[in-house]
């Protein structure tokens, strides 16, 4: 009987140090940005990829909902602008990339241990939850893109394998620690990554087991095994991302990735209500023949032109102002002419073009007299998170930056959608983001990569502009709830430069 406890000890003691091991080695090195659990080669001719990555996707939430990995389970919302009575499953916009439509869904899950982390540490980190699972669609063409994204990996001699598949993917845990907790120190860091590493395998363990006892399909679950004499090309290592380095993380402080604002003496429950309400009552403004339409039709129809724009002739175009106002001479034009001599011309106009048209309906200087966005969003699904009543997750979507930001790739879906967050700090609420920026910097590096590789410097320096539009379209949809709501406080604008 002493020997078995003593083995039992022992067993207990080597998990428990390969775990803690694991994790430091973990926070000191590079992490990648996606964990690919499994991959299956489709024929597009043949069968309804969209249907199959619904079926797939639901598979894994019921898994995880019966079943006991960690005590993760899906995250459920009856609250949301679909009319939904629930939404346990985030499908994502259909996207045309490289002329092929692409599919994916999203299963987000939390686990009752990620309850006590979020009690013993703070509040403030349930921003970077849930954990997420995504089972997405992919084509060879794209496979091909991303190829040049990673030099490191030879392709030759397995051209074949740039096909159309179906993928499921899990946000690395790892990752999120890394830039979501970077002001973790000392023993809270050691121990979260521990936690993260076991979620890693777990989140692994059950899918795999949805995978194979679930759905009909012979998955191809192979291991990114080297063998150390050469190298084994995997389509798997195209759509891991980019590693997510320490300078990356030193890059985005949290006044940058985490950015918050302090309501005093309120309700978290209540500011999150506000924010829902104004996307509730601003939405109709954006629909064909509200208020907003033509500067929702202006912003697609110029954003999308610049991006096609390869730079190599000038760019010249013309548009409705929709601020025009024929009573009113401060207003200008009914039209606006936009030309760009090349590149170079383009980054010293654009910054105060932008500031001309995009401010104004940030602050509130328009006919609305309200902070207004550049796209009509809406809250696909809204929850407190686990058992934590303090914390209010608003999880954020429109149409239009959705598809701009997956046209890169389906793969980097873990990683949306955006996120609005308010939580309780005694007697205050406090509302924040995680922003754009910091969702760009760390798991969309792979994209910035190949755009800079293949010589797309338009596209390169606009996907670096790209998040600041969407950090002040959140912090405009929060200063708008919180002026309809009397609360003081404001979230900074940050105009181009």
């Amino acid at each position: 009987m002493q020997r078995s406890k003593i083995l039992l000890f022992l067993a207990v003691l080597s998990v428990s140090l390969v775990a803690v091991c694991s994790a430091t080695a973990a926070t000191k090195s590079d992490v990648t940005s996606f964990n690919i659990i499994g991959k299956i080669a489709v024929d597009r001719t043949q069968v309804d990829v969209h249907a199959m990555v619904e079926e797939i996707s639901e598979a894994i939430k019921e898994e995880f909902a019966y079943y006991n990995y960690y005590s993760l389970k899906p995250i459920s919302a009856e609250e949301n602008m679909e009319g939904k009575d629930i939404v346990d499953i985030v499908h994502f916009p259909k996207v045309t990339i490289q002329g092929q439509e692409e599919y994916a869904a999203l299963v987000e899950l939390w686990s009752a241990k990620d309850d006590y982390f979020l009690r013993k540490l703070s509040p403030k980190y349930g921003i970077n939850a849930p954990w997420a699972v995504s089972v997405y669609t992919v084509s060879g063409a794209t496979l091909q893109m991303l190829s040049v994204a990673h030099p490191e990996i030879n392709i030759s001699g397995h051209e074949n394998e740039l096909t159309d598949y179906i993928v499921v993917a899990a946000l690395n845990p790892m990752a999120v620690s890394k830039v979501g907790y970077a002001d973790l120190s000392g023993f809270n860091n050691l121990r979260f990554n521990a936690h993260c590493v076991k979620l890693a395998a777990q989140m692994k363990l059950g899918v795999k087991s949805a995978l194979n006892y679930e759905t009909p399909y012979d998955w191809d679950m192979g291991s990114n095994f080297y063998s150390w004499w050469k190298p084994q090309f995997d389509v798997a290592d195209l759509l891991t991302g980019a590693e997510i380095t320490k300078a990356d993380v030193a890059n985005l402080p949290q006044s940058v990735s985490m950015p918050s604002v302090t309501v005093p003496n309120a309700s978290a429950a209540d500011v999150a209500g506000a924010l829902k309400a104004y996307m509730r009552m601003t939405m109709p403004m954006y629909k064909t023949g509200g208020p907003m339409a033509q500067f929702n039709g202006l912003v697609r129809e110029f954003m999308g032109e610049l991006f096609a724009w390869s730079g190599q002739i000038p760019f010249d175009g013309c548009y409705d102002n929709p601020m025009y106002d024929p009573s009113n001479p401060m207003t200008g034009d009914p039209f606006v002419d936009v030309y760009f001599e090349d590149v170079a011309d383009m980054k010293a106009q654009l910054p105060a073009l932008l500031n001309m048209f995009f401010v104004p309906m940030w602050t509130g200087n328009n006919p609305a007299a309200m902070p207004l966005t550049t796209q009509g969003w809406k809250f696909p699904r809204a929850f407190a998170l686990g058992s934590n009543e303090e914390v209010q997750i608003i999880e954020l979507c429109t149409m239009f930056y959705a598809e701009m930001a997956l046209g890169t790739g389906m793969h980097h879906t873990p990683a949306m959608p955006c996120m609005a967050g308010v939580y309780q700090d005694g007697n205050d609420a406090v509302a924040q983001m995680f922003t754009a920026k910091a969702t760009f910097s760390a798991f969309f590096k792979d994209s910035v990569n190949a755009m800079s590789l293949m010589n797309m410097e338009v596209q390169t320096y606009l996907f670096a502009l790209f998040p600041e539009v969407i950090y002040n379209d959140v912090a405009a949809m929060y200063n708008g709830a919180f002026q309809q709501a009397g609360i003081d406080q404001r979230f900074e604008i940050r105009p181009f430069k």
